[in-house]
């Protein structure tokens, strides 16, 4: 059973330091898109002559001229910004393509002089749906079409997607060149740009086909938040409660108290939760960095929760439907008979009171037929055979090492009283957002 995290007493600062795996390092703080080119430099284990950078059509507009500055500020780089022929591919390409099959590249290739370096960018359609084989593709044949060769670091900019598209693409590419992640949602630096998963969705299920490769470095700046909306704020909120839960109970508590307060982006609650949560992740990483045992924690609610994102994207985010699953997933814990090890009732409702707290769903969506979410989680990565395992919490800050056998019907009674109490309360309500919710792609194939 895993020790409790306690959350370090932190003020607003400039920029944190957190260590993950080797040299791979997650600077937390504010103002710092601006610096990070002048950052990527041999002194700091980068060497090289080209620099692509890839982002998606709601994040460019907003942070891409402010890192392209940085670029521009360096002797002898050569900026080639190609996101602006980038439109008049998306009306007959599910992305923004710049090669053909044969590898043909519609944007003429430029070269860097011989001690200069180059930078390349790309945009990608936003929303789930490009992380998926097409547009890994098309993204491989624009570097290939633009000579980029082992030398060429990789910069993810954007949420979620973006980062584990290009972290995937970066450890194939010329079987593994260097990548930056510079998350711009809160889903991103809470969750997936630290730890170094990558991956894609395939018509069977989501991240199925991916490769673990850590980013040099990581860049969560708070600024990036202020533009998100209160959705895709509180999307990223659900992966912290979830770490408080599984593993750090202080941070739980924070929430617990101040979600008004987190919400309104208050600088020091927003700064610790962010701060914390990555910690504690990063530490959980550097333990298990290819998944044996302990990491599979950080997956909890998960399990329930991708399925639920299988037959509700694009209603639901994929942080929404990680709360549904939390909940569901720590009933099923105080069920499983062992008394020794068991999460009571009471705790229970302080978890799913938080996830509440946030305007998060609670329960397990009407209608879905519990059919087909157990087909969807005879995929889930943590099964073992066709025994499904979830992540055990025993209390709040703490849960079990290894995911734990779970009976089927156990987890079928769960889903079916869980989406049987949501039929006593309002249909939820998701918070308003900045932005639509894109379809996610293949993983959505019923």
């Amino acid at each position: 059973m895993k020790r409790a995290l306690e959350c370090e007493p932190i003020e607003v600062r400039t920029r944190r330091t957190i260590p993950v795996i080797g040299d791979s390092k997650v600077f937390v703080g504010r103002d710092l898109l601006s610096s990070i080119a002048s950052e990527l430099t041999p002194a700091n284990g980068i060497r090289a002559s080209k620099f692509v950078i890839v982002s998606d059509a709601n994040v460019w507009p907003l942070y891409g001229k402010t890192i392209l500055a940085g670029f521009a500020a360096l002797p002898n780089m050569t900026i080639h910004d190609v996101a602006s022929s980038a439109a008049k591919a998306e009306a007959n390409s599910q992305a923004f393509s710049f090669a053909d099959a044969c590898g043909n590249c519609g944007d003429q290739p430029i070269g860097s002089n011989d001690d200069g370096q180059l930078v390349l960018t790309y945009q990608i359609p936003s929303g789930e749906g490009s992380k998926c084989r097409a547009v890994k593709d098309e993204i491989e044949d624009f570097m290939l079409a633009h000579r980029c060769n082992r030398d060429t670091c990789m910069i993810a900019l954007g949420g979620g997607v973006v980062g584990d598209l290009v972290g995937f693409v970066a450890a194939t590419f010329m079987r593994g060149v260097p990548f930056v992640q510079v998350p711009t949602s809160s889903t991103g630096m809470i969750d997936s740009s630290v730890g170094g998963k990558t991956a894609i969705n395939v018509p069977a299920g989501k991240n199925l086909i991916g490769a673990f490769h850590q980013p040099i470095a990581v860049y969560a700046d708070m600024d990036c938040l202020a533009t998100l909306g209160r959705r895709e704020l509180v999307e990223g909120i659900a992966e912290a409660i979830k770490m408080g839960v599984i593993r750090m109970p202080s941070l739980f508590e924070l929430l617990e108290r101040h979600p008004e307060r987190v919400m309104a982006l208050d600088p020091e609650l927003i700064e610790q939760v962010i701060y914390d949560s990555i910690r504690g992740k990063a530490e959980v990483v550097a333990l298990d960095e290819k998944e044996g045992g302990l990491r599979s924690t950080l997956n909890w609610g998960h399990t329930i929760g991708h399925a639920v994102e299988a037959l509700k994207s694009p209603e639901m985010m994929h942080g929404e439907c990680v709360s549904v699953g939390c909940v569901a997933e720590a009933e099923v814990a105080m069920r499983l008979g062992r008394p020794d090890q068991q999460l009571d009732a009471s705790k229970i409702a302080r978890i799913t009171a938080c996830f509440a707290s946030y305007g998060l769903p609670v329960h397990v969506p009407r209608g879905l037929p519990i059919e087909m979410l157990m087909k969807k989680m005879a995929l889930d990565k943590k099964n073992r055979g066709t025994t499904i395992r979830c992540t055990v919490v025993t209390d709040i800050g703490i849960s079990l090492e290894q995911p734990q056998p779970c009976p089927k019907d156990l987890m079928e009674a769960v889903m079916a009283e869980s989406m049987a109490e949501g039929l006593k309360h309002p249909e939820w309500v998701p918070h308003k957002g900045n932005h639509g919710v894109a379809a996610a792609g293949g993983q959505m194939a019923k």
